[in-house]
């Protein structure tokens, strides 16, 4: 059986809220936009008929509202599930962050209930399937298959969030849901390709918080993530939000890919807003690595969606990057410089591709570590004004 393709549109923390007088934009989302305000999903249907953009699923990784903004959320709800229609998805697959729930019991203090106005929205969020809503409400979790032979786990790792205090803080999986979700696993039919959806980042980010280290992460997600691998012995896709900034991480151990999303539409200084497409490798010998590419569009209240050079990872993913390459960089620069060895001469970066094809699977770390160590030999990298690789040159 011959490898196949997925394609996932991807976005996360849009924080869609309902303009007063008293509050301050807090995203490009307001619920009642008027003519001349930014509009970031009008703009992201003109890229996807310029684009003639198509994807299998569409994903969303929570904090749909801002704090618990129940006409906000609504509002970005439709929207949301107007964009998977306009992608020709087969699904749209969601899960709640901790703006989503009324972690805080804004406005509720008489009738306390964090989940009580996501379990009204319609379109049902998170399913259309009463089913599946229901086991994510009252197991935390939901496991199911969208596209034969590709099973996604949906997990709420905010379920705790309006209860103990501090718990609206951080994520959290519990035991009993490890221990639940693993025997669902056992229980359900094979995949060959694994995809786990949650808000909160299963680990510690680094080099967020300055010196102070990350205590927003989903607790237990550790174990989480070793339950998953060693239960089904095959990789998993990890998609989350919630920092609003980019996060790549591909490990061996436990195997998974990780990757976080950009803000979609929140305003945070020195962050760009971003949309992914991820083209994800389903292997169906389960004899190679988890590959794939992400495609990524930031967003300018006078541009639209464009592709665009990011000036550091933290501000956002760069246009094109990947995942999953078999090679070190010191390899795949050994590879592209071989290229160069009769004569000082450029390639075309499409020829770099097809004679190197694990260069489009590196992450945007492994890149620059590749152009550092052709740059020592004189060989240079060349971008056009998106920041797509063009060409690559060796000078006399």
């Amino acid at each position: 059986m011959s490898n196949s393709r997925v394609r996932l549109a991807f976005l996360s923390d849009l924080h869609a809220f309902h303009p007063e007088a008293s509050r301050l934009s807090v995203s490009y989302l307001p619920t009642t936009p008027r003519v001349s305000d930014p509009d970031p999903f009008g703009n992201l249907r003109k890229l996807i008929q310029r684009e003639d953009l198509e994807v299998d699923l569409v994903v969303c990784a929570g904090d749909i509202c801002d704090k618990a903004d129940f006409r906000g959320f609504q509002y970005a709800w439709e929207q949301l599930n107007d964009i998977t229609k306009a992608l020709n998805a087969k699904q749209l697959i969601a899960t709640c962050g901790n703006h989503d729930l009324n972690s805080r019991h804004v406005d509720s203090a008489e009738d306390p209930d964090p989940k009580g106005n996501l379990q009204t929205i319609r379109p049902q969020f998170p399913f259309e399937c009463d089913d599946l809503s229901n086991h994510f409400w009252a197991r935390n979790f939901v496991l199911f298959h969208p596209l034969p032979r590709v099973r996604v786990l949906v997990l709420n790792t905010s379920a705790y969030h309006g209860g103990s205090s501090g718990e609206e803080v951080h994520g959290r999986v519990s035991k009993r849901t490890i221990d639940a979700i693993e025997r669902k696993i056992s229980d359900s039919p094979n995949a060959d390709l694994n995809i786990l959806l949650c808000h909160h980042h299963v680990r510690p980010l680094k080099g967020l918080w300055g010196n102070a280290p990350d205590a927003e992460f989903m607790q237990k997600g550790g174990e989480l993530l070793s339950m998953l691998t060693n239960t089904t012995v095959s990789p998993w896709l990890v998609l989350h939000g919630h920092r609003h900034v980019p996060n790549l991480e591909h490990s061996r151990d436990p195997d998974c890919v990780v990757v976080g999303a950009s803000s979609f539409s929140a305003q945070i200084p020195g962050k760009l807003n971003q949309f992914h497409v991820l083209d994800v490798v389903v292997d169906h010998s389960l004899s190679q690595p988890l590959t794939g590419t992400i495609e990524t569009w930031s967003w300018t209240i006078t541009g639209g969606w464009q592709k665009r050079p990011a000036q550091s990872d933290e501000e956002g993913f760069p246009p094109e990057c990947g995942f999953g390459s078999q090679f070190q960089p010191r390899a795949i620069a050994e590879q592209i410089a071989q290229m160069f060895t009769s004569s000082p001469d450029y390639k075309s970066w499409n020829e770099v591709i097809q004679n190197v094809p694990d260069v489009q699977l590196l992450t945007p770390t492994h890149l620059s570590q590749v152009e550092k160590l052709l740059g020592a030999s004189n060989i240079k990298l060349h971008r056009d004004r998106e920041g797509m690789l063009t060409q690559v040159g060796r000078s006399a």
